[in-house]
């Protein structure tokens, strides 16, 4: 009887009491009606349909309701689309269980797509029966939006739009496994690609222009590529291409070679032409490591030997050549600690006064004897130290260790029996340094005479800064020490160094002496050099001397100096101490 008369219509009351509960109960209405989160009430039928009761402006604004829209009506009337069999499955689950439900969904309206979150809670009667439910919806469009473009920005190139190396490398990933579980059916590939001489771009028309070419560069690239393949941005001027399955190596090389015809058409920048090339490296699973940081790793190794070898090229891994560059590498790092520790000894090839036999002088060389790999030959480590820029400390301790090897000959043979010595000096060095200021400091040191100290350079130093180098010479011979111009009769210009730079000794090259005949084109240019060098003033000194015919012929040219192996191989400091003595190993 309770519960009869609790769920009995009460009569209108029209009271002062029940006006004001009836204004609270049409203020409520009005406060759902303009709140900032949709509410939709649905019930469902004995037909199993479900049916909106009632749509609150927010929600109607969502599903793009008008105002003559009729409540109730079945939910699949208020918008059609696969979008409402989302919700309508959530609200039967809800009426099925009794349980509150919370879910993400989206609606499609034309173009736009809105990003929904709502939550569903079931109004139970007085026997627990599910007789309507509560649906909210808050509109997320834009924080999922927000998060898309913040997803974007993280995996895309800001500039071309690509993807960036971090994408580029879990697309990588993806594909190496795939090549992975179908054995050595397939394979994929990775091309880096580096644009050749890009900083004249940016230097001759600015970065903005550089930008607007980058942008083009990434459109030419992907009409290189093929659908199922990936092109990124990976750094300023250089961008990838991960070739997700082949089962030829004809096909990366394809799409290589697409890539170089299309660099062939100029860029049109600013109403000006411009013409460039790419430098490509290649590495693919079949020739390479899988793991998708050795691969980038391994296309880049390639991409720098193809630079290495004249750029506009391409150029695919292979495992030996890496192996040489890490050797090389490891090489470098020992160089190094050599060059600290002070493990590098200098070596002294006697020159040979060619009239009396006597010496005359040594010319300093730099040996290592590794302590693993025993003795590295200097054309090994030279070019090693030079690229690498360990030359300026070789070179400075190479001037340091002959002037206190010079100092000891004085000190026990007095400077009446001392000899001078040529120190080789890299042009890489006098580009780097401030050779003559380590000249002075190195005499200051070992407190010797500029004249026991010479500065052998070759042709190739002067021409890569002719104007640093005069100056820095002319200050080293203010000191007293001489210069030699080492390899003399290699390059197109040496005759025009003779009298523009300050030179003292011509070092005639050993290719002119391994050919020397009587009466032959090379005897006869070295009948010229010396009549000059005798006219200028200048020592000549001639290398690579191993046979005595050879020496004979010099003599008769007036030579005044040499030296080679048939008077002595480079010689340790105690070794060339003797001969500074006078204990001579060549016969006078």
């Amino acid at each position: 009887m309770a519960d009869t008369q609790r769920h009995k219509v009460s009569p209108i009351d029209d009271t002062a009491e029940g006006a004001a509960r009836t204004a609270r109960i049409v203020n409520t209405s009005a406060v759902v009606e303009r709140l900032p989160v949709g509410v939709l009430v649905c019930s469902v039928t004995s037909a199993n349909v479900i049916e909106a009761l009632f749509v609150n402006g927010f929600a109607r604004e969502v599903f793009s309701l008008t105002e003559s829209t009729v409540l109730p009506c079945p939910l699949d009337t208020i918008w059609n689309s696969a979008d409402n069999h989302v919700l309508a499955g959530q609200v039967l689950e809800v009426f099925r269980t009794a349980r509150d439900s919370n879910f993400e969904w989206s609606i499609r309206a034309g173009v736009i797509e809105r990003f929904l979150s709502s939550h569903l809670m079931p109004l139970l009667d007085h026997e627990g029966n599910v007789y309507q439910v509560i649906c909210t919806i808050e509109d997320q469009t834009a924080e999922k939006l927000a998060e898309r473009n913040l997803l974007h920005h993280a995996f895309h190139d800001a500039l071309t739009g690509q993807p960036n190396r971090v994408l580029f490398r879990n697309k990588l990933e993806e594909a190496v496994a795939d090549c992975q579980r179908e054995g050595n059916q397939t394979g994929c590939a990775v091309l880096i690609i580096n644009i050749d001489r890009f900083q004249q771009i940016n230097e001759s028309f600015g970065h903005s222009a550089g930008d607007r070419f980058l942008i083009s560069m990434a459109s030419t690239l992907r009409r290189c590529i093929r659908s199922s393949d990936t092109l990124a941005r990976l750094s300023g001027d250089e961008f990838a291409i991960l070739v997700s399955r082949f089962k030829d190596v004809e096909e990366v090389e394809m799409i290589s070679r697409r890539v170089h015809e299309a660099m062939q058409q100029p860029y049109d920048l600013d109403g000006n032409e411009v013409f460039t090339s790419v430098s490509i490296g290649v590495a693919t699973t079949l020739s390479s490591a899988t793991h998708p940081e050795d691969l980038i790793r391994d296309a880049d190794f390639a991409m720098h030997r193809a630079k290495g070898a004249g750029k506009s090229r391409t150029e695919i891994y292979h495992r030996d050549s890496h192996q040489r560059a890490r050797s090389q590498f490891h090489l470098e790092t020992e160089l190094r600690r050599a060059v600290e520790r002070n493990e590098l000894e200098l070596y002294y090839q006697p020159i040979i006064d060619l009239k009396t036999s006597q010496l005359h002088g040594f010319e300093g060389l730099t040996r290592w004897i590794h302590r693993e790999r025993g003795f590295v030959s200097p054309a090994e480590f030279i070019p090693l130290a030079e690229e690498t820029g360990v030359i300026v400390a070789l070179g400075r301790w190479a001037l340091k260790a002959a002037c206190h090897q010079i100092k000891a000959w004085v000190d026990e043979n007095s400077a009446d029996h001392a000899v001078p010595v040529n120190v080789n000096v890299s042009g890489i060095q006098f580009a780097r340094d401030n050779v003559a200021a380590v000249v002075e400091k190195a005499l200051e040191e070992s407190g010797i005479d500029g004249r026991f100290l010479r500065i052998e350079l070759t042709e190739s130093a002067i021409m890569a800064n002719p104007m640093r180098i005069s100056e820095s010479l002319n200050r080293i011979r203010k000191l007293g020490v001489k210069v030699a111009l080492d390899d003399f009769g290699t390059g197109y210009s040496s005759l025009n160094y003779l009298h523009q730079f300050p030179i003292d000794v011509i070092k005639i090259d050993r290719s002119f002496i391994n050919q020397l005949e009587r009466g032959n084109a090379p005897y006869k240019i070295l009948q010229m050099i010396g009549m000059l060098a005798s006219n200028l003033g200048h020592e000549v000194v001639a290398e690579g001397l191993e046979d005595l015919e050879h020496i004979n012929m010099l003599r008769d040219l007036d030579f005044g100096y040499g030296q080679g192996f048939y008077f002595s191989k480079p010689v340790a400091g105690k070794d060339a101490t003797e001969i500074v003595k006078g204990n001579l190993p060549w016969r006078t």
